[in-house]
C-alpha cells in the first residue's frame, strides 16, 4: 500500500517478489512491483508517496508487516 499526499494505492506483489535481505529485513524491489501493476516511477511522484506498507491479507484481515517512510531527508 502506497501513502500518497491525497490518495492511497494499493499494489498486488507477487510472493515471489518479496525476499529477505542481507540484513534479515522484509525485502521487494519497488520498480518491479510498479511495473506488475502498469506503473512506473513518475506516478510513484506523481502521487507525493510518503509512506509504504508492506500488508499481509489472510482470511478478510489485513496485518502491516513493515513500514517505510519516504520523506526522510538525506
Amino acid at each position: 500500500m502506497i501513502y500518497g499526499k491525497y490518495q492511497t494505492i494499493k499494489l498486488d506483489v507477487e510472493e515471489s517478489d518479496v525476499l529477505i535481505n542481507a540484513d534479515g529485513v522484509l525485502d521487494c524491489p519497488i520498480d518491479t512491483v510498479l511495473r506488475k501493476n502498469e506503473y512506473t516511477f513518475n506516478d510513484l511522484n506523481s502521487w507525493m508517496a510518503k509512506e509504504i506498507q508492506f500488508i499481509v491479507e489472510h482470511d478478510g484481515s489485513e496485518s502491516i508487516i513493515n513500514t517505510i517512510h519516504l520523506n526522510v531527508n538525506l
